[in-house]
């Protein structure tokens, strides 16, 4: 059974629990973002302007992180999967302006590490891992999102063997500061018609095989669309990406002919343990800012020693972080065992995202006017948490994944 500790913010209460080189990657995490301040994180989510100057310092050898599940031929730093969690939840909790980037960074790496070539792995794997090159993951489209199915981007080969690609992807996060996209596309041929009329109560039949390409931005062709001021997630570039005729090199296939949907699941899969470990830290950050206010209160001797009535609720939050953080450690440790399972991870998105949405809810709630204060971060949690549920798959896809699984 997988054991963590309530509190991330004490190391030595957390040994035993964790390794030793995984305890220092969670140091690493509280060292780098103790050195951002306030304002900064602040002024990240007002302004929405990526901080590229931070991601490209997090991925100097001196911190490790811009590859930090890659092994060292590649540029990596050879640490594991639990430990990239601990980062993810340290960077959740402190609100770190890079966050989402550099988790959406390392699940772009993922496919070419796992589907790539050697030439595609020096090529893009070791420039990404010291931050010289930005990567992204092109898979949502306006009318197919968690749905890969519905993909409608093209793909043709020219005279040439090379591909050209024709469409747009959209909600790309770092899709606007990205060096190179890993973007899924239907390869069609002479023979491949428009879409079919579907049968009645069916879904349009499209044609060509979902196929991977890797799509740097100064090709042929390739454009940056709309982009986008949301209501959570800031600051990370997120935009449209739009291919017209844009031309992809024949060595820039990723794996085989008809392997997208494999590429995109198996990587997504990794994904959504990322997001369930920044959904822990959200929770936690937002839990911790509530009882360090009340603290406040109570020095003041303006609250109760049963929080005003709010003790039980305080207490019913830290089980369910509690619980949420047990679960994303033990999808964690299936990956480095090499027993991934889509399940347990499609699992641990779903629970800790939605604790985090919760959680923040709550502790506004409790605070009231005080918990709406920038500086506590919690709105913005808030804010943060919703998107959690939604993106790399949302909780309700999540959700039939798992009841696939137990019905099979």
């Amino acid at each position: 059974m997988v054991q963590t500790q309530i509190s991330p913010s004490s190391t030595s209460a957390q040994e035993g629990k964790f390794s030793k080189e995984q305890l220092a990657w969670l140091d690493k995490a509280k060292a780098f973002a103790k050195a951002i301040s306030l304002q900064e994180v602040i002024a990240s989510d007002k302004d929405n302007v990526f901080r590229r100057d931070l991601f490209e310092k997090a991925c100097q050898p001196e911190w490790g992180l811009g590859g930090l599940p890659f092994p060292s031929t590649y540029g990596g730093s050879a640490g594991d999967y639990v430990s990239f969690s601990l980062v993810n939840e340290e960077f959740g909790r402190r609100c770190v302006p890079i966050m989402s980037s550099l988790g959406v960074h390392v699940l772009s790496q993922e496919p070419i590490y796992r589907f790539g070539n050697e030439e595609q792995k020096q090529k893009y794997l070791v420039p990404s891992s010291t931050g010289k090159m930005l990567a992204a993951f092109g898979l949502t489209e306006p009318n197919a999102g968690s749905d890969t199915a519905a993909i409608e981007s093209t793909a043709k080969i020219d005279s040439n063997g090379d591909y050209l690609l024709n469409g747009t992807k959209t909600f790309i996060t770092s899709g606007a500061s990205a060096d190179y996209y890993i973007v899924m596309a239907r390869l069609l041929d002479s023979a491949d018609a428009p879409v079919a009329e579907p049968a009645a109560g069916g879904k349009p039949k499209r044609p060509g095989q979902i196929t991977a390409f890797i799509v740097e931005r100064n090709f042929e062709g390739f454009a940056i669309g709309q982009k986008f001021d949301m209501l959570g997630m800031r600051g990370y570039s997120t935009c449209e990406i739009v291919f017209n005729d844009c031309k992809v090199p024949k060595a820039n296939l990723l794996g085989q002919h008809g392997e997208g949907r494999k590429v995109a699941l198996s990587s997504l899969a990794k994904g959504r343990v990322t997001i369930a470990a920044q959904s822990i830290g959200w929770a936690q950050g937002a839990l911790d800012a509530c009882l360090d206010t009340l603290q406040k209160h109570y020095r003041d001797g303006a609250i109760t020693a049963d929080a005003n009535g709010m003790a039980g609720k305080l207490g019913d939050l830290a089980v369910q972080i509690e619980a949420a953080r047990v679960l994303t450690f033990q999808a964690a440790r299936l990956i480095d065992a090499n027993e991934q399972s889509v399940t347990v991870a499609a699992m641990a998105k779903t629970m800790a995202s939605d604790v985090a949405m919760r959680v923040s809810t709550e502790v506004m709630s409790i605070l009231g006017i005080d918990g709406m204060k920038p500086e506590l971060l919690i709105e913005r949690i808030f804010r943060d948490a919703k998107a959690g549920q939604i993106y790399e798959g949302t909780n309700q896809i999540q959700r039939m994944l798992i009841a696939r699984d137990l019905l099979k």
